[in-house]
């Protein structure tokens, strides 16, 4: 009698920021590996905040699902929210990797000053003025003479350090780094605000509509009922919606679906016309398309990846 097959399972592959090891007193760590110690490969994962990396010695590739950077010495790399990712270290390397929560930086009880700013961080796909893809990373050379290597290394020695009112040094430090990130994406045509005269209560009907589609993405969700909930009409919806977040609530729709199904994809072994229904996509074929458009690789292939033993350097650019 043939033995049968055991199915293959596939751990969740998720960071959680909020630990116990942070005491409640702040959502951000630091990862530093010591000196003489080797850098191990990191495989694909995801994780609700913002991540920077900051290469210190050495050199290792950056893998996402739809692109892959090398980073070098003095290079720099911001990772946005639920951003795929992991490393393969091509030889001894050192760096920081500061990891912080926006939310507990940029919003207050009292005023929606910070939502625009967190919301740039929530899209991973950017586009410059000339429609060509815009990454997050800089390298050394556009980083020299800047403020950004002694910020890094001061929110390092903060942290490590401990000292009264650390926090807020560390917060001072994020909010630079924030700052430097929103102004290049200006000056490299990734025009995040159109205007600085926002209505309070329009952003709060905004962030009303983006908690709506995280919540029910699996369902229809529909861009006049959205406008309805959020007591605007159709077309002034529509347009303040892609002047907040620099595109059309359809492709907000679209990337949230596509995000969630890259989790189901790398946590689950459900089947890729299961995860297609799952996150609201009408058909699996549709799906498949959609998802090779916009992350430069198949689902199976994606799959496949993030299943095998370790990152291999064949992983598609």
């Amino acid at each position: 009698m043939a033995r049968r097959k055991k199915k293959r399972t596939i751990d969740p592959i998720y960071e959680d920021l909020h630990r116990v090891s942070l005491e409640g007193a702040l959502a951000s760590c630091l990862h530093f590996p010591e000196e003489g110690a080797i850098c191990q490969n990191i495989p694909i994962h995801y994780h609700d905040f913002v991540e920077i990396i900051y290469c210190i010695k050495g050199r290792f590739t950056a893998k996402m699902s739809n692109r892959e950077v090398m980073l070098s010495e003095g290079d720099m790399l911001l990772l946005n929210i639920n951003e795929m990712h992991g490393f393969y270290h091509f030889e001894p390397c050192e760096y920081y990797c500061l990891q912080f929560d926006p939310t507990e930086y940029f919003t207050s009880p009292t005023a929606l000053i910070g939502e625009k700013y967190i919301i740039p961080f929530l899209v991973s796909s950017t586009s410059d003025k000339k429609g060509n893809d815009y990454t997050l990373l800089a390298k050394k050379e556009e980083l020299e003479g800047t403020f950004i290597p002694d910020v890094i290394k001061n929110y390092h020695d903060e942290l490590k350090e401990k000292l009264p009112g650390y926090e807020l040094a560390i917060r001072a430090d994020i909010c630079r780094l924030y700052l430097w990130y929103l102004r290049r994406m200006e000056k490299n045509g990734i025009y995040l605000f159109g205007t600085t005269d926002y209505r309070q209560d329009d952003l709060e009907r905004i962030k009303v509509a983006m908690d709506y589609v995280h919540e029910n993405y699996a369902e229809p969700v529909l861009a006049r009922k959205m406008a309805v909930m959020c007591n605007m009409s159709y077309s002034y919806f529509s347009r303040f919606f892609r002047h907040t977040l620099g595109q059309t609530f359809s492709d907000y729709l679209l990337f949230v679906r596509l995000t969630e199904a890259e989790k189901l994809l790398i946590s689950t072994t459900k089947s890729i016309s299961t995860i297609a229904m799952d996150t609201g996509f009408s058909t699996s074929s549709y799906f498949i398309t959609q998802f090779k458009k916009h992350r430069h690789i198949t689902p199976k292939q994606l799959r496949t990846k993030v299943a095998s033993p370790e990152l291999t350097s064949d992983w598609p650019a």
